[in-house]
């Protein structure tokens, strides 16, 4: 005995479009792409976000750094005037408190570049105040080399921001995608159900 035509097989036996089967390989290959390229932008915006945000902070822990590198130069600067003993150890604490931070930033760098900009800065803070004639020209290598490291991660910044740019067009490629797979099989159909179900009969 022949089995009764489903409704939906019946609304679709005057489709003009793609062969079904076709039609489903089709928008399931843009299903499964979408996939694919949906989870390659999470991963992509959780690395840029991440990069964005350790940037934003080294930058403020730079600039922090070199306001403090500033006051030091200002305070060990040969003539500067240091009335009081406790100007003195001020100044000395300054200079610890930079060579430890500086440090243990060096030890986090990875690039062989910012290691050595930081090697200057710290070559600088560990000179004897003493052993510079012109107040001038204390710390000046170390505060040219904080300010070359700040440019350098400035730039690593802007790299981070534009690569979370160009993440975007992954979102619209996901959107291209998902709008083939909906524009072959599933609106189509969907539409040609539609009428049936509201009473207008097959090739009309």
């Amino acid at each position: 005995m022949t089995q009764p035509r489903s409704s939906l097989a019946i609304a679709l036996q005057d489709y003009k479009g793609i062969r079904p089967g076709i039609a489903i390989t089709i928008a399931a290959v843009a299903l499964v792409a979408a996939i694919l390229v949906g989870v390659t932008h999470i991963y992509m915006l959780g690395q840029s976000g991440d990069a964005i945000d350790e940037g934003r902070r080294t930058i403020r822990t730079l600039h922090s750094y070199n306001a403090a590198l500033e006051v030091w130069r200002q305070m060990a600067a040969p003539g500067a005037a240091l009335e009081f003993p406790e100007q003195a150890r001020l100044r000395d604490s300054i200079a610890q408190a930079l060579q430890d931070q500086l440090t243990a930033l060096q030890a986090e760098l990875t690039d062989a570049i910012d290691r050595d900009l930081v090697g200057q800065v710290l070559a600088d803070l560990s000179r004897p105040v003493e052993a510079t004639a012109a107040g001038s020209e204390l710390g000046l290598g170390g505060r040219e080399a904080m300010i070359v490291l700040t440019a350098r991660q400035d730039s690593a910044l802007f790299r981070a921001a534009a690569r979370y740019q160009r993440s975007q067009y992954f979102a619209a490629l996901i959107i291209g995608l998902a709008v083939v797979a909906a524009g072959i099989l599933i609106v189509p159909m969907s539409w040609m159900y539609v009428r049936y179900k509201r009473g207008v009969p097959p090739g009309m």
